[in-house]
């Protein structure tokens, strides 16, 4: 199948809807390729319950975001599905929660109902073609057979840069030891009157078992959040970067070895199993394009406004060091940064935008731009240029 559009969006996460919902509303001929048979990316294959990122230091209400538009609306049709969701405040920051499964509902609608937009469920780019500093080609492999897509212009939104790196356009990509660690998710179900003690309590007894040698010293990091309904709990994991994050084999057994832990060491896991577990394995540092600015830790903490500035945050540098753990640099309470529009257009391929995790930032301010609400408006942002570069009518 040959297909012409003015803008093509390469992944179906938070940030590719947003970038495709955008560009079709402007009048933008918009296809989106996905290759999972679900909306949503990262944050429902990895269990993400929070979206991180939306607001200032104390936002006023649940759809209150800092940069509102297609973040306000997603948080405004979770409300709708669950009435009563709130932001909830976790240390110094809020975050907007939600269930799997009206996270996924709400996304299908946004593209369903949006006029100008097709979009391509189980179909992945393999490869792409550039001609004189423009991307003139992709294709595709789906249900349907082989797909050659004619864009005007390309929006990168998968996670992990494959169409900035299939362009030949520039890239930054730091070496496995400098990356964050990863990260791997498991829900357990069947947690006996867990309290307030489990927060606590896990992340100590994990410790321990790390200090014994009998787990990976890396999983000391493992967090505990409760779930929510009765007796349900989520350990989000952290695992090393570069090739063993591609062991998911690995992820599961360890996910196991931790949970034994617990039923050992904490009553309240005695008669507690496992339910469920990422189906992949998050990196949270990787390829980012070389935009034609690059976002630095500096302009994060700094609070830095730009001339074209289109996206507003306030979230901390969050790195999870390989040595260190988790480490949290905050920003001044209620300032916020910029991210300029510069940084989501590539400095050497013309037609070519990102959005989402590959933006142009270095690694450490990555630690702030990576995090959910941040890509809906990276994404929102990049169609709306897109399109206003096409001149689309």
């Amino acid at each position: 199948m040959n297909l012409s559009c003015d803008v093509l969006v390469a992944g179906g996460g938070v940030a590719g809807i947003a970038s495709a919902v955008s560009a079709a509303r402007k009048g933008a001929h918009t296809v989106l390729v996905e290759k999972n048979c679900f909306p949503g990316g990262t944050a429902v294959n990895c269990m993400h319950r929070y979206i991180c990122g939306l607001y200032s230091s104390c936002p006023a209400l649940p759809c209150g975001t800092l940069n509102g538009g297609i973040a306000d609306e997603i948080c405004e049709e979770i409300v709708k599905l669950a009435p009563g969701t709130k932001p909830v405040r976790m240390g110094k920051v809020h975050l907007f929660p939600f269930v799997t499964g009206d996270f996924t509902n709400v996304l299908r609608a946004l593209c369903e109902k949006q006029e100008g937009l097709e979009f391509f469920y189980e179909t992945r780019i393999d490869s792409v073609k550039s001609e004189r500093g423009n991307i003139r080609r992709a294709f595709a492999k789906g249900p349907n057979g082989e797909l050659q897509i004619s864009p005007r212009a390309v929006i990168d939104c998968s996670g992990d840069g494959a169409i900035i790196r299939m362009s030949g356009a520039s890239y930054y990509l730091s070496p496995p030891e400098e990356r964050q660690l990863a990260g791997f998710c498991f829900k357990i179900e069947g947690i006996k009157d867990p309290g307030d003690m489990a927060p606590v309590s896990v992340p100590y007894y994990i410790s321990q078992a790390a200090i014994e040698k009998k787990i990976p010293c890396y999983l000391k990091y493992t967090k505990f959040y409760h779930g929510n309904t009765e007796g349900e709990g989520y350990c989000l994991m952290s695992l090393l970067p570069g090739e063993n994050t591609e062991k998911t084999d690995e992820a599961r057994k360890n996910a196991v070895k931790i949970h034994d832990i617990l039923k050992r060491t904490i009553s309240s896991f005695r008669n507690s199993e496992i339910s469920g577990m990422s189906s992949v394995i998050a990196e949270r540092d990787g390829l980012r394009m070389k935009g034609e600015y690059t976002l630095t830790e500096e302009d994060v903490l700094s609070g830095r406004k730009f001339h074209d500035g289109v996206i507003k945050s306030a979230w901390p540098v969050e790195l999870w060091d390989i040595k260190k753990g988790p480490i949290y640099r905050y920003l001044e309470p209620g300032t916020c940064y910029e991210i300029p529009l510069r940084c989501l257009k590539s400095n050497s391929i013309r037609n070519l935008y990102c959005a989402g995790r590959c933006i142009s930032a270095s690694r450490r301010a990555l630690g702030s731009t990576r995090v959910m609400g941040t890509c809906i408006s990276t994404g929102e942002q990049a169609g709306l240029a897109a399109v206003k570069e096409l001149r689309v009518p």
